[in-house]
């Protein structure tokens, strides 16, 4: 078994890009985020400010018609594009290819819920950036949409379930101690060839070899939307062409950290945007400029 480190500081110089004098939006990835329901709005808008506040040049947010309005009033500074129906069906694979030909990576999931229509469309997608060859972040309700477990071994996947998620798909109750869950965690992602991100207050991130083990992070953090945010976080780094493994690490490291500051200033009674709002300061120590 590969010896657990934790995730850190040098995780998130791994993947931040530098920026030059000529940067332009391009060269900092572009972020498809797919999800929304009638219940759910505002978990795809987190995921995309989350996305942008990490450094993503561009997010765009592919969402249901009901809700495509509401989240466009959240912000000014994201994109959304609507969808043909109330929920995330079949019947929208041919516009999300065409965002996703446009796009880096794909984040699947915030929001979506679990209709009938959309448990049929989430392996349609997912095929969909297999053949584009884009990586994809599947979280929330498109985890538990998956159907056949197995569509991720096609797939350059990060996939980031809480416990609950984590058993509808794997039939397994994983414990809550890292070292309990280390092993279930690693043959899990060997099975499927996979990085998977066990959420909970021992994260653990492997992709089968490789291990972190992420320390950060505080029982204020255990409200709705959290993981949206770590959704846009972890997306961005894909975007930005950093290796799935290493993305879902680094972004483990900051959201828990961001959590900590709003705890230190807050206490437990943060909101998710918070953590959003949080993330330049955190974030600016790792600024780098490139030389032309």
């Amino acid at each position: 078994m590969a010896k657990p480190e934790f995730s850190g500081p040098a995780d998130v110089r791994r993947v931040v890009k530098a920026r030059w004098a000529y940067s332009h939006k391009g060269d900092f990835g572009c972020l498809l985020i797919v999800g929304g329901s009638d219940v759910y709005s505002g978990a795809p808008a987190l995921a995309g400010m989350a996305a942008l506040r990490t450094g993503a040049g561009l997010v765009i947010i592919a969402a249901p018609t009901k809700v495509a309005g509401i989240i466009r009033s959240y912000s000014p500074n994201l994109i959304v594009h609507s969808l043909t129906s109330d929920v995330v069906t079949s019947n929208d694979v041919p516009k999300l290819v065409h965002l996703l030909q446009r796009s880096d990576a794909l984040v699947l999931g915030p929001g979506i819920g679990l209709h009938s229509r959309t448990k049929r469309a989430v392996p349609l997608i997912i095929e969909s950036a297999i053949g584009l060859r884009k990586p994809v972040l599947i979280d929330a309700d498109a985890i538990k949409a998956l159907g056949r477990t197995r569509i991720l071994k096609r797939a350059n996947a990060i996939i980031t379930p809480h416990t609950g998620e984590f058993r509808a798909i794997s039939k397994i109750n994983a414990p809550p101690r890292w070292r309990e869950r280390l092993p279930i965690c690693m043959k899990f992602a060997r099975q499927f060839s996979c990085v998977l991100l066990l959420k909970g207050h021992d994260t653990v991130i492997t992709d089968g070899r490789r291990v972190r083990i992420n320390g950060t992070g505080n029982p204020g953090m255990a409200t709705g939307g959290m993981g949206d945010v770590l959704s846009g976080i972890i997306g961005t780094f894909l975007a930005q062409g950093a290796e799935p493994f290493f993305a879902a690490a680094a972004g483990a490291y900051i959201h828990g950290r961001a959590g900590d500051l709003v705890q230190a200033e807050k206490g437990f009674h943060m909101v998710p945007t918070d953590l959003v709002e949080a993330l330049p300061n955190l974030l600016r120590k790792y600024d780098r400029e490139r030389k032309c």
